[in-house]
This record gives C-alpha cells, structure tokens and sequence, in this order.
C-alpha cells in the first residue's frame, strides 16, 4: 500500500459510538497480611480472583478430521472459565463448550451447575455460559485493561490443566500483539504472548497482571516447545461478549444509546457515542447502571441482559466532568421479519470484505490527520477475506471506502448500499495506521454486494 499525505473530496461524517473505562484497584490487604512475608503479591493476586474460576467438563463426540499440524497451537476439549458476573454468567473459550451435549461447571468450593450456553463467537473462539444460582450470588472476577500492558511485567494463570483444578502458574508477558495460526484456515489474532506455564486443561481461565485483576484469556498453547503460550486480550474479550449479549437479547427490547471501550488518560472509560434517549448525550460516561459500578462494554450489557422492553434503569453518568442521573428506557425488539430485512453494515460488510469493526475515538483520528471527522478502527479480518489479502490489519482504522468517509456506522452503511460499491470491481480504501494514512485496493470481483 502507498502512502497519501491528505485526501480531499470525501463527504464529512456524522455523529460517532461509545466507550468504556476501566481502572485496576490496589489490593487490600489485613494487617496480617502486609506483616508476612509469606503473603507477596503472587499470593494476594490469587486470592482476590481464584473464587471466580470455574471448571468447565463435558462430553464431545470423537472427531475424525486429522489433527493439526504439531507445531500449531492447540485448543484442547474441556478447560476453565471465569465467572464475569455474580447471577452466574462464565467467559470462557468457544471451543471449551463446542459440541457439548451437557456442560458440568465446577464452582471453586466445589458445588456443581450444568451450565446454558448463552452466547458463541468462533471468530475469536469466545463464549458465554451461564448456571442458575438460585439467586445466590457468586464471587466474579475483576477485570483489569490490556490497554496498557508491558513486556516482562507479571501474569498469572489460573486454570485446570490435565484435570488439575485450580493449577497457578506465573510468568511474564513475553510479547504482544501476536497473530497465531490453528489450523489451515483459523487463526488466533493480536493475542498476549506469556511463559506462564498454560498446557491443555488451561483454555478459558484467566491470565492475571500483578494486582490480580483479568488482564486475559487463556485460548491457546503450542505443542512441543516449552514456555510460550497465548491469551486474548481482556478488552477484546469484553468487547466481543458485550457484542455476543446484545445479539442473544435483539429479540427482547434494544437499547437507546450505544458504547464504545477506548482508553485515555490511563483508563478505560464507556462513553456514549450514539443516543436517542432524552437525557443521555454523546459523550456522557456511563460510571453506573441501577448502582453497579461500570468499568467495560461488558459490565454495560449485563446490567441490562435480565430487563426486558419497556423496563426503565437509572444510570449515573459523568457529563463534562459533572455527576448526572439519567433515565434509560430499553425500546421495543424489532421483529424477525425487520430484522431479516435489516441487512446491517456490520453484518454485511463481514460478509463481504471480512472486517470487523468498530468506532474510532474521532478526536485521535483528527490528530492524524484533520480531513477526517472520524472512522472504524479494524478488531478482526476474516483469513482469506478480501480484507486479509489486502493487508488489512487489527488496529488499522479505516477512514474511507470508494472515496467516501467512513466516520460511522451510517457512513460506512451508506457506501456499501451505493451503487459505485455495487459494480465495483475493485474496492479503494483509506486506512490509519502508525499516526500516517494508507490506501489500497480490495478484490470485490467474487462479491455480490446487496
């Protein structure tokens, strides 16, 4: 792809999404605790989030595909989990639950649940379960940001390796940002590179920073080396479940206002992009919802994921820099029928191109480059996609497409509903990347865009 300086003759933006911010807390330890030796950092890790890690078992039909290459990274049959909120609901792995006629959770005091899968992605090989409690609460993790995350700085994983529950080990992060392939067609991408000893059993539990607070989860080892495994991203994996709970409950009601996760000023933040509420602006941070504190976009859809059409939740929000109470009323579903017909940009636009996306903080996007009101920066390319063979990455945002900006999601549904788009050929695109603007050309001769 060659470099451009600045374009013109784009049409200008609209209105942009909504983030998230999340901020590590210190542990607190007893007076006993801080006088010991015995208890170092390590320990007291542990013990703030060993409570929230499950272990996950089932039975699976015996595959006949030929095994993987064997020096690709393995996901392997039954693993962890990590218990995301107190009503019951479990993060883990897709492949963990995949083809399981009966899933048996295993809390850590050792009461046992069969667990519902609520919700899967395969392209990030993530999933949601959930265990009926009987409205007792259970011990839920605290997440951290993988915003921020250093080389060489502690993790700790938690999981069941082998069938040992429970199983710590501690490392460091050896690398990030690494793309792994599974298989001939599937492949891990952006993942957190650690020597914490992960081995098959280890799948779907948490990778830990020095504070104890999830920093990642553990997807993957690599048969026959020693000290290199791999976790995906904490802000990724809350992203990609918040998106997995809102479309298990489009057929419920649907909310009036959308979010974003980013992260400025060492933290991360939800922050409105989108709102057809009354009393909820762009650019309101949503600290609360019904009381409960909100440090990601997953945070954000669990408070709403037990409420249905026409229920009303108090939210605090912080309003150029003043504390504000809004009301939020979740609308209507749209029926199947409208939303068969609502062919959305996102879903197209993966369909077609193999990209997912998401809304770019627009004011970084203006100090790249001031032509442009906003974008959608890159969270996964499909292998073999168009997108993938035009060198389209995880990070890049995408700017313009066919010489339109692509501010938003309405720009970017515009575009592909025109007829420019229609009876391209070639696809022409505008990316950011290393605070500089790209551009090049996706193959859509095999397409049919509709």
């Amino acid at each position: 792809m060659a470099q451009v300086k600045s374009i013109c003759s784009l049409f200008r933006g609209f209105a942009l999404g909504l983030c998230l911010f999340s901020t590590s807390q210190p542990f607190s330890a007893s007076a006993e605790e801080r006088e010991s030796l015995r208890y170092t950092r390590t320990v007291l890790a542990i013990k703030n989030s060993e409570l929230a890690v499950v272990n996950i078992e089932g039975n699976k039909p015996a595959t006949t595909t030929a095994s993987a290459r064997s020096d690709a990274p393995q996901v392997n049959g039954m693993g962890a989990g990590v218990i995301v909120d107190p009503r019951g609901y479990i993060l883990t792995n897709q492949h963990v639950v995949q083809d399981v006629g009966r899933i048996e959770v295993t809390l850590h005091d050792g009461r046992q649940f069969v667990g519902s899968l609520i919700a899967r992605d395969s392209e990030t090989d993530l999933a949601i379960v959930k265990v009926d409690t009987r409205s007792q609460a259970l011990p839920s993790i605290d997440c951290g940001t993988s915003a921020d995350l250093m080389r060489g700085e502690p993790v700790i994983a938690i999981g069941n390796p082998f069938g040992y529950h429970h199983t710590v080990t501690e490392g460091i992060i050896s690398a990030l940002h690494r793309d792994i392939p599974v298989n001939g067609i599937q492949e891990y991408r952006d993942l957190i590179q650690t020597d914490a000893s992960i081995n098959p059993g280890n799948s779907g539990g948490p990778l830990l920073n020095a504070d104890g607070n999830m920093i990642g989860i553990n997807a993957a080892v690599r048969i026959g080396a020693q000290g290199i495994g791999f976790a995906i991203p904490i802000d990724r994996a809350t992203n990609v479940a918040a998106d997995m709970l809102i479309e298990s409950r489009r057929h419920v009601f649907a909310s009036p206002i959308q979010t974003k996760l980013v992260f400025r000023d060492n933290q991360t933040r939800v922050e409105v992009t989108e709102s057809s509420a009354s009393d909820i602006v762009v650019g309101d941070v949503i600290t609360k919802v019904g009381g409960l504190p909100i440090r990601n976009r997953l945070d954000y859809e669990l408070a709403l994921v037990e409420e249905g059409s026409g229920d009303s939740l108090e939210l605090e929000v912080l309003r150029h820099g003043q504390q504000n109470v809004a009301l939020l009323r979740l609308e209507p579903a749209q029926t199947r029928a409208q939303l068969t017909s609502s062919n959305t940009a996102a879903d197209q636009l993966y369909r077609t191109l193999g990209l997912r996306l998401e809304p770019a903080d627009p004011a970084e996007v203006k100090r790249i480059d001031g032509n442009y009101d906003g974008g959608l920066r890159v969270t996964g390319v499909r292998t073999r996609s168009p997108a993938a063979v035009a060198q389209i990455q995880n990070g890049d945002i995408l700017v313009a497409l066919m010489e339109w900006q692509t501010a938003n999601w309405k720009d970017l549904s515009w575009v592909m509903k025109s007829n420019e788009m229609r009876s391209a050929g070639n696809a022409k695109f505008y990316i950011m990347r290393n605070n500089a603007v790209f551009f090049g050309t996706m193959d859509m001769s095999h397409i049919n865009v509709r």
